[in-house]
């Protein structure tokens, strides 16, 4: 990482954060799919898809 260059390491930090709510969502899916209500019981998946959104959101608009 280039310290003098800030936007990038937002830009890296924003993507890697969409990716990881990306590989997150997938999974927790999965989970549910598999054995039902392990995921529910627990935590709403909506609140997992808005961030995700807002994340893509975030990306998609910061990039210059």
């Amino acid at each position: 990482m280039d310290k003098k260059d800030p936007i990038n390491n937002k830009n890296l930090i924003i993507r890697e954060l969409f990716y990881f709510f990306t590989i997150l969502a997938a999974v927790f899916i999965v989970m549910e799919i598999i054995w039902p209500n392990i995921i529910l019981a627990y935590f709403n998946l909506n609140y997992l898809l808005i961030i995700w959104l807002i994340s893509g959101l975030v990306m998609l608009f910061w990039k210059k």
